[in-house]
């Protein structure tokens, strides 16, 4: 999926409130019917899924360990049980791009 379309869709599930509503507004998107092989509606459920996880419910979803985890994306043990434990503020861009990959692997 292009990085543009997903941040847009991302961006859109993140504001919107319903999982059917947001479906609904963009299940006959030219841009979505382009991706071969996809189900358009199990594709946008799974983004409004993953554009509402916080970095605990990526890394489960990942079936990662906090160690594991911090090793693969070269994190401090501290800095990710800080962003888990809501003690500090997961950064945005992070939490998008991890939950890009999470797409990709879910198109693949």
């Amino acid at each position: 999926m292009e990085t543009e379309l997903f941040f847009e869709l991302y961006d859109e599930a993140r504001k919107c409130e319903d999982v059917d509503a947001f479906i609904d507004c963009r299940e006959n998107d030219v841009a979505l019917k382009k991706i071969p092989d996809v189900n358009i509606v199990l594709l946008l459920r799974f983004i409004y899924e993953v554009s509402h996880m916080g970095i605990k419910e990526i890394r489960e979803y990942r079936g990662m360990l906090r160690s594991d985890f911090c090793k693969k994306y070269e994190f401090e043990m501290g800095t990710l049980e800080d962003w888990e434990e809501g003690r500090a503020p997961v950064p945005q861009g992070l939490l998008i791009l991890l939950s890009y990959t999470l797409v990709e692997n879910f198109l693949s």
